[in-house]
């Protein structure tokens, strides 16, 4: 069944992954639905519900106050008098206390007096599509999900009316199909069907809540509203399984012409909506032991619903593309910034991708080396995105990035160098593709030397900005944070991280190229000296300040989050307190053991983790990855590293209307940023 959420009043992205597309839904009296080519939420209605005899309908409150398209009075000359008018059955919404909503890995489920669905939208490992057979393809690659709906009218001997229908289609299914179908399309984008049976009817209309449950009338074509009627028999309980498809077809992306990859298999929306309902049952069990599987991993409650909300969102917003070679092109698109590949992200994301899609990471490498890397006064770098809204930028460059900036919308050439490296770091330890290293040597050979140009007094610290700033200065992915975060140049977070490329750099020529003797010693030598360096910026007060320039005191929690890389590289010992960088590693523990305290770095009022001490602006996906370090690396068992009954409430209230919100204010989880976003998924790491 999954896990019952207290608060049942926010949105949800059920993503079809790799679509760009997604079912939302879950805010009480707002719209709900499909969207298509991005992550808003719509403003249109989702009708569910049923009517028991000739009790008053009862429906899921999906349905906001708004009308899609004409309705009949357009038609009609405005000075006829009027004809009588069949007022409407009145028809009621549950109420909050009525409703049971409950999330698991798979999807959610909603209950309410005689009705239930559930949304099964995530079924786990994608293959490769450049090493599979395109009929297993079909089955993973497929832009569908499910919704399941059951009407139990066991205990009534009065005959059960039920619905399921979506304002913003145009077109009943079943004349397109000769009837092998019923169900409703907006044009050839997006629809929903089911297989004919007895009790199943399409109805369209102006008002088609009115219709369903108001008589037969004819299909009203010109309408955009429609929905499936269901006939339930008093004593008899009915599930009935729905196809919610999704099909953009052409090329969809300029810069690059691409098309999305699932046009190389389906022909039609009608064709991935009849797979999808043939393969029913197969999707049902995958899902169900999707959740099984989950059961047996030792996590919180709260800790469940983040990493499943998080999930969700991130299927939203993957897209696989075919380039006109035939070649896939795998995206992830940045929430509610349409973004495209996000390298800052990516780093992050990996953890999620090596465990169902690790093939995605290779793809996302090797397309940030031929279309993301560039050469600046300094060496090798990478761009911050690829482009924007399926927008590809010209090679080199991101629609972020601009000089002569110092604060958000500068460059991160630096730290897109460390992310491409630590991806880079986590893929090959992880699948032991020794191929793609030995193809790719030559861009870690060119990060290593760009890195170690970038720091002009050979501390181990990154002191030059790039040239591409034109007298601005370089930024991290904490961009929209204060200076603590902010600011690229001696800062203690990018510092830590940047000894994490080089020992994994260093290691993975150890392991699998120990002939380049030089270039291991050079990184591990640059690591001991970033090392040592941050050591040496400890305080008596017993933390490390965020930025060693300018007098900074500010107190940072992801002084550790570079940790988390030679970990999940497999590479504990690098990371241990009796490792050969033991010192090091005490040294942040004792930091992070002074910041994470009430008004430093524990919210004053809502004790939840702050990332900076001068910030309120906090971002769960970098909580999730730094309670990881907290825990697994550095020891932390106290009540400080489980705040996740905090984090959980933010996201169901401060940040409701937007689904997975990666920014957040600490006080109250209000939204500050980043809604709809992809990157939450680090709670994986709770589960390896």
């Amino acid at each position: 069944m999954g896990l019952r959420v207290s608060e049942i009043d926010y949105y949800s992205l059920h993503g079809i992954w790799g679509a760009y597309a997604s079912l939302v839904l879950g805010r009480i009296g707002k719209g709900a639905g499909v969207v298509v080519g991005n992550v808003q939420p719509p403003s249109r209605s989702l009708f569910i519900g049923y009517q028991l005899g000739n009790e008053s309908p009862r429906l899921f409150p999906f349905c906001p106050d708004t009308r899609v398209g004409l309705d009949a009075t357009a038609y009609i000359d405005p000075d006829a008098p009027a004809k009588p008018v069949l007022a409407p059955p009145a028809y009621s919404y549950f109420q909050s206390q009525e409703i049971e909503r409950y999330i698991s890995l798979s999807g959610e489920e909603w209950k309410a007096g005689l009705v239930s669905f559930k949304v099964h939208s995530f079924f786990g490992k994608v293959p490769d599509p450049a090493l599979s057979d395109p009929n297993v393809l079909r089955s993973h690659i497929r832009p569908a999900i499910y919704v399941s709906l059951t009407f139990d009218n066991t205990a009534h001997s009065e005959p059960l009316t039920g619905i399921f229908g979506m304002q913003g289609v145009r077109r009943p299914l079943s004349d397109s199909t000769n009837g092998t179908m019923l169900g409703f399309a907006h044009g050839t984008e997006w629809g929903f069907a089911v297989f004919p049976e007895e009790t199943i009817d399409e109805v369209m209309d102006w008002r088609v809540v009115d219709a369903v449950f108001n008589g037969n009338r004819p299909l009203r074509r010109l309408a955009s509203e429609g929905a499936l009627r269901f006939k339930v028999p008093g004593g008899e309980k009915k599930v009935y399984h729905i196809a919610l498809g999704v099909y953009r077809d052409g090329v969809i992306t300029s810069g690059l012409r691409t098309q999305s990859y699932y046009t190389s298999l389906f022909h039609d929306l009608e064709e991935v909506l009849e797979c999808a309902l043939r393969d029913t049952s197969r999707m049902m069990q995958k899902s169900a032991q999707l959740d099984t599987s989950l059961e047996q991993k030792k996590l919180s409650d709260d800790r469940k619903f983040l990493l499943f909300h998080g999930i969700h969102s991130y299927c939203a917003n993957t897209e696989l593309l075919i380039s006109e070679k035939g070649d896939p092109v795998f995206v992830v698109n940045e929430g509610e910034y349409q973004m495209m590949n996000t390298l800052d992200l990516t780093v992050d994301q990996a953890f999620f991708e090596l465990e169902y899609t690790p093939w995605t990471v290779k793809n996302e490498l090797d397309f940030f080396a031929v279309r993301s890397s560039y050469t600046d006064a300094y060496g090798l770098a990478f761009s911050h995105d690829q482009g924007v809204a399926d927008c590809f930028t010209p090679p080199g460059m991101s629609t972020y990035e601009l000089p002569r900036l110092s604060e958000c919308f500068s460059y991160m050439s630096f730290e897109e160098t460390l992310n491409w490296v630590l991806t880079a770091s986590l893929y090959v330890s992880r699948t032991k593709d020794i191929q793609w290293f030995t193809d790719n040597v030559q861009y870690l050979e060119a990060c290593l030397a760009s890195m170690r140009a970038r720091d002009a007094n050979q501390d181990g610290i990154m002191d030059i900005d790039s040239d591409r700033c034109a007298g601005g200065a370089e930024i991290t992915t904490y961009d929209s944070l204060d200076v603590s975060l902010g600011q690229a140049r001696n800062n203690l977070y990018l510092g830590v991280k940047t000894w994490a490329a080089y020992v994994c750099l260093a290691s993975l020529f150890e392991h699998y190229a120990p002939q380049y003797v030089s270039h291991i010693q050079e990184a591990r030598e640059s690591a001991q000296r970033a090392a040592n360096s941050i050591q040496a910026r400890m305080l008596d007060e017993g933390y490390i300040p965020a930025v060693f320039e300018s007098n900074n005191r500010s107190k940072i929690i992801p002084a550790v989050e570079g940790l988390a890389y030679p970990y999940a590289c497999a590479w504990p010992q690098l990371v241990a307190e009796n490792g050969p960088y033991g010192s090091f590693i005490k040294t942040l523990k004792k930091h992070l053991d002074t910041v994470l305290a009430p008004g430093a770095c524990l919210d004053a009022v809502s004790g939840g983790w702050k990332l900076s001490s001068t910030s309120y602006n906090t971002w769960l996906s970098k909580i999730f990855l730094n309670q990881f370090v907290a825990e697994n690396i550095l020891g932390f068992t106290d009540e400080r590293v489980y705040r996740d009954g905090i984090h959980a409430h933010w996201l169901r209230s401060g940040s409701a209307q937007w689904a997975a919100t990666d920014q957040v204010h600490s006080s109250d989880g209000h939204d500050m940023g980043s809604r709809l976003y992809p990157r939450l998924v680090t709670a994986i790491l709770w589960t390896l």
